[in-house]
C-alpha cells in the first residue's frame, strides 16, 4: 500500500485524466449508469515560528452506479499526500498512501428504508459526512470531528427518510462488522462501533448522535458518546456548529469531548469571511482551543481557494496553528 513509485506514478495519472479530458473517439464509453467524478486538493501552511511545508493533500477516485433500480453501489478510492514539501527538504512522496475511503452496495427495501453493506463514513454530525475539501470552507478540519469517534466503518447501516409537515426526519442506524485493518499517522483507532443518528430538516437542520465504541489505546477504553450539531443557511450566511461529550465506562475521570462553531458570510463577487471557534479535549490532557478566521473565493461552483490563520495558545499535532492555504477542485 505505500509504494512510493507506484502511488507517485499513478497521482500523475490521475490528476492528467481530472485536468485534461481527452477526446470521446480515444476511449471506450463508459458502462451505462457507472458515473466516475472525484477531486482534488492541495496548499500550503506557515506554522508558528516561520515553518512552511507544503502538499498535495489528496486525489480521490469516486464511481457510482445506479441501475435505476432498488441496487447502487458506490466507491470512494483516495491516494493521500503523493507529493509533500517541507522547508529545508525537497519534494517527495515518502507520507503517500492510498485509502479505500467509501466502498458499500445501498438496496432499497421501502421508499423509507435502505440497507448499506461495505465501508463507508461514520453518520455522526455533518462535517464528517460532507468531508471532501471542496464542499467544505476551510483547509484545517475541526479537531473534534477527527479525533473523537470513528470516522469511517466497516459494517453495514439501515437508513431512511420520513416525511414530517414542513420537513423530514433522517435515521441512521449504524454498526461495525469488521474492523480497521490499516492505521493513518497520528491516528487514533477504534472498534466496535455502532450508533443512532436522527436529523430534522426543515427551516434549519438539527441533528443528535449516540454511538458507542472501543478506542485503540492504552485501557482500551469503551465510550458511549452523545453529539449534536446545527446548521442553517440563510441569504448567504451559514451558521453551523457540532458539540461532543464522551462518557468513558467505569472511568468517571475521563472527560474528552469537543465543539465548534462557525460563521460564513458573503463578501461579495463569490467571496465568502469564516469565523470559528472550536476545542478538544482528549483522556489525559488539558481541554485546548483554537481560533480560525479566513476567506474563501468559490470562484466557480466546483473550485475553491481558501485562505485562514488558526491561532490559539500551543500547536499541537491534532490542532494545527499558523496560516493555511488551498485550491480544490471537484470534477
Amino acid at each position: 500500500m505505500r509504494n512510493s513509485s507506484f502511488l507517485v506514478a499513478t497521482s500523475v495519472v490521475v490528476a492528467i485524466l481530472a485536468c485534461n479530458p481527452v477526446a470521446a473517439d480515444d476511449i471506450a464509453p463508459l458502462p451505462e449508469n457507472l458515473h466516475v467524478g472525484g477531486y482534488a486538493s492541495g496548499g500550503f501552511q506557515v506554522h508558528p515560528g516561520g515553518r512552511a511545508t507544503a502538499d498535495l493533500h489528496e486525489l480521490s477516485l469516486i464511481l457510482n452506479w445506479d441501475g435505476g433500480g432498488k441496487l447502487r453501489l458506490f466507491s470512494e478510492l483516495e491516494l493521500e499526500t503523493p507529493f509533500t514539501w517541507e522547508e529545508g527538504e525537497s519534494i517527495n512522496s515518502k507520507d503517500a498512501h492510498f485509502d479505500v475511503e467509501r466502498l458499500y452496495a445501498d438496496y432499497s427495501l421501502t421508499g423509507a428504508l435502505t440497507v448499506r453493506g461495505g465501508r463507508f463514513l461514520t453518520p455522526i454530525g455533518r462535517w464528517n459526512v460532507i468531508h471532501a475539501a471542496p464542499l467544505v470552507w476551510t483547509t484545517i478540519r475541526p479537531a473534534a470531528t477527527e479525533r473523537l469517534f470513528p470516522k469511517a466503518i466497516n459494517g453495514g447501516m439501515l437508513y431512511g427518510t420520513l416525511p414530517m409537515k414542513e420537513g423530514a426526519v433522517e435515521y441512521s442506524l449504524f454498526g461495525e462488522a469488521l474492523r480497521d485493518q490499516t492505521e493513518e499517522p497520528n491516528e487514533i483507532l477504534f472498534e466496535k462501533t455502532r450508533g443512532l443518528r436522527l436529523a430534522y430538516t426543515g427551516i434549519a437542520e438539527a441533528g443528535m448522535t449516540y454511538a458507542e465504541f472501543e478506542a485503540d489505546i492504552l485501557g482500551q477504553p469503551h465510550y458511549r458518546m452523545l453529539g449534536l450539531d446545527f446548521f442553517k443557511a440563510l441569504n448567504g450566511w451559514e451558521i453551523s456548529g457540532e458539540l461532543y461529550r464522551r462518557f468513558a465506562r467505569g472511568n468517571d475521570d475521563d472527560r474528552s469531548g469537543g465543539g465548534y462553531a462557525q460563521v460564513v458570510a458573503p463578501l461579495g463577487n463569490r467571496w465568502f469571511a469564516i469565523g470559528r471557534l472550536e476545542n478538544l479535549r482528549l483522556p489525559d490532557e488539558d481541554t485546548t482551543g483554537r481560533w480560525l478566521v479566513g476567506a474563501a473565493w468559490r470562484w466557480k461552483n466546483n473550485q475553491i481557494f481558501k485562505l485562514e490563520y488558526a491561532g490559539g495558545r500551543d500547536e499541537r499535532p491534532d490542532m494545527p496553528r499558523g496560516f493555511a492555504a488551498s485550491y480544490a477542485i471537484l470534477f
